[in-house]
């Protein structure tokens, strides 16, 4: 029987109108598919926890929209606000209050947050606090690091996680057919958690580098950490050497913490990307700084430009508003921390019951299951090199027939939200259960083959 008919005969239908008949590369799935090639699972509508396929399908949704969805799906307090706003029309070519009501809540909870500018997604964040620390220190190299994940524009669609096990070196790869060679100038890719690898590039090369950009947690690379002071090593070596100190948090931003990972790790950038969590799955991202770095957006030639048809409108801004304040709540984020938790503590107490080795990185909002040996992984190489994908694909696989639904792109993280509770806890972990002792079966039937 298939599950996904209905969305496979739309996914046929797709392909003659849609490139690779999608319009994100992300949105492409293997594992459930019939055949050897991807397809798409279209969905149907989602509420609260829950997500519904075109097929009926049921599933507690763990993917939560890639991360945006904090509150969960269609929470009524956002559609409220939103709708109060709808009604007076979407965008006006104007600027409207809320954009000062939104920065105003940005700047209490970020430390960075002395200014903010607004864009329409994370990619076109990141984009632009390039462009401002390019601006501001007169330079143009950036070091990025491998694995980290910036948005699809050209300046940082380099060495992604899959580049990496077929790459010894740590020469930039190109992310994408189309990137002008020339850009690979421009970037340095440095390996994460290397103190003196960054370091050594650093001192030999910073007469060159405008920035260094990181994801202080890797959302994109099954969500790896920062090790103990790395993000401070950063700081200093950026306050040494002239060079502008980016936080990419569209993932991380107002999801580990009300303040992101600045919060958490007590490091303040220079700039930082947001996106995602900062309005519950409507569109907005935005860029956030210190005055200085900031102040330089403006008219003129001798500032930096930005600009945006739709940055800032007042939907976006109306969904920003109402999603900070639910955020700041003292009871949402205590019951997000207490429900990642439990699911991770419980899911780690299966692993070992059933005696499969495996770690989970990350924290209670936002985590991923490594199959491995090791204790813990730190960077892309040591993911690729050390964990079992094979295990995680076929984990994957049995979840989504019983109703989870994660990536199935172990890259991806396993996120949370605020309208998972008790019910969905246990469900969750009694189909993990069920689908673990299914794991068990697929590893003994590949022992002995």
């Amino acid at each position: 029987m298939n599950r996904y008919k209905n969305s496979q005969n739309a996914f046929t239908k797709a392909k003659k109108y849609l490139p690779a008949g999608t319009t994100s590369n992300a949105r492409l799935w293997k594992n459930v598919c019939l055949a050897d090639s991807s397809c798409g699972i279209y969905g149907k509508k989602a509420k609260g926890a829950y997500i519904w396929d075109l097929d009926g399908n049921k599933y507690i949704d763990y993917r939560l929209g890639f991360g945006p969805v904090i509150l969960g799906h269609s929470y009524q307090k956002i559609r409220d606000a939103v709708h109060k706003i709808d009604g007076n029309g979407l965008v006006y070519a104007l600027d409207n209050e809320l954009e000062i009501e939104v920065a105003k809540k940005v700047n209490r909870m970020v430390r960075c947050a002395e200014m903010v500018r607004y864009t329409n997604s994370g990619t076109e964040s990141t984009m632009t606090a390039l462009r401002i620390a390019r601006g501001y220190t007169k330079k143009e190299k950036i070091i990025k690091f491998e694995g980290h994940y910036h948005g699809h524009h050209d300046y940082l669609l380099f060495s992604l996680p899959k580049h990496i096990k077929d790459h010894k070196d740590k020469k930039p790869v190109q992310g994408s057919l189309g990137i002008p060679k020339a850009i690979s100038k421009l970037v340095y890719t440095e390996e994460w958690n290397d103190f003196s690898g960054v370091e050594k590039n650093v001192r030999r090369n910073h007469k060159e580098i405008a920035a260094i950009i990181c994801e202080p947690v890797t959302g994109n690379s099954s969500v790896i950490l920062p090790k103990e002071g790395f993000l401070k090593h950063l700081r200093e070596l950026c306050n040494k050497y002239n060079i502008a100190l980016i936080f990419d948090e569209v993932k991380t931003g107002f999801r580990l913490a009300p303040g992101g990972a600045q919060e958490v790790y007590k490091v303040t950038p220079d700039l930082a990307a947001f996106a995602k969590s900062l309005a519950n799955g409507y569109p907005i991202g935005l860029v956030a700084g210190k005055k200085e770095f900031m102040s330089l957006i403006g008219p003129g030639k001798d500032k930096v430009f930005h600009g945006g048809t739709y940055s800032g409108n007042p939907v976006s801004m109306a969904a920003a508003n109402a999603t900070l304040d639910e955020l700041r709540k003292d009871e949402v984020f205590e019951h997000l921390n207490s429900y990642g938790r439990e699911l991770i503590r419980k899911i780690n107490k299966l692993y070992d019951d059933y005696n499969l080795s495996a770690i989970i990185q990350g924290f209670p909002t936002m985590f991923q299951s490594l199959f491995t040996e090791k204790e813990q992984i730190t960077n892309c190489r040591d993911k690729n090199k050390f964990c079992d994908i094979s295990i995680f694909s076929e984990l994957q696989k049995e979840l989504m027939k019983k109703g989870i639904m994660i990536d199935e792109d172990s890259e991806e993280a396993v996120y949370t939200s605020f309208s998972h509770k008790k019910e969905e806890l246990k469900k969750t972990l009694d189909a993990y259960e069920d689908a673990i002792k299914s794991v068990k079966v697929f590893l003994g039937r590949h022992h002995h083959e």
